[in-house]
């Protein structure tokens, strides 16, 4: 159940390019309008699989119909667009009716309010899917007790995201992923690919996370193709990485 919330911004507002942070804190506020007990067990604990805690929510960046760049912030005006998915259908739900009661986006001192909230035309998933990131992926790993991003021109890129799917298709439909089932995964058009064209640097909280936006051609079942669809690409999804949408 994934929902596109719209917000009006009817004159120029400057904003940091990194909203990643503020976004995850008003989507807790939000869950917390109408369910406290969902948000603070989702901010606190969250699923415990595995020796780690899984937040089971994601969302897109922020489109703007009008952005001008300026060396330390942009503005922008219009419409603002964001989508929300989780695993969990009570994540969504509450988000939407908590987005709703609030009536604006609460970002930064600034209330965009809210003109438009709607569910998703549902997806008809197939054995091979096509998607491109409307968030980036992110990759961390621990290589010598040093924090690591990998990049799509790296295998353990590809590994690391297989290996969060795998989980994340555990939690889901409470069985493991079956062992004559294989997940292929690769780059569209990798030819033209261009590795420092595809990444960002994004802010959250202190900490600097390298990522990548990119289209991928996946080879999977379809109940894991939900999977990626629902519960997104690579790591940190409740701060706004790994969302993808599907393409033709």
């Amino acid at each position: 159940m994934r929902i596109q919330m719209t917000f009006a911004i009817p004159k120029p507002a400057s904003l940091p390019y990194s909203l990643n942070y503020y976004l995850t804190s008003y989507f807790y506020r939000a869950i917390r309008e109408v369910n406290p007990h969902l948000s603070g067990w989702l901010h606190s604990e969250g699923i415990a699989f595995r020796g780690k805690a899984y937040k089971p929510f994601l969302f897109s960046r922020p489109w703007f119909d009008l952005r001008t760049h300026f060396p330390t912030h942009m503005e922008v005006q219009g419409k603002c667009r964001i989508q929300v998915d989780s695993i969990q259908v009570e994540v969504v739900r509450s988000i939407y009716e908590g987005v709703n009661q609030l009536g604006c986006l609460h970002l930064l001192g600034e209330r965009f309010p809210l003109v438009d909230l709607r569910v998703k035309e549902a997806i008809s998933f197939a054995p091979r899917m096509t998607y491109e990131t409307i968030s980036p992926i992110t990759v961390p790993v621990r290589i010598d007790d040093e924090l690591h991003f990998c990049h799509p021109l790296e295998s353990r890129f590809y590994d690391n995201l297989r290996y969060s799917l795998y989980n994340w298709y555990e939690i889901k439909w409470k069985e493991p992923f079956p062992d004559h089932e294989e997940i292929h995964i690769q780059l569209v058009d990798p030819g033209s690919f261009q590795l420092e064209r595809a990444a960002v640097l994004i802010q959250y909280h202190g900490k600097n996370i390298k990522a990548y936006q990119l289209k991928l051609a996946i080879e999977a079942p379809v109940k894991m193709q939900q999977v990626i669809y629902e519960a997104g690409l690579g790591s940190y999804g409740s701060q706004g990485f790994g969302m993808v949408e599907v393409r033709r």
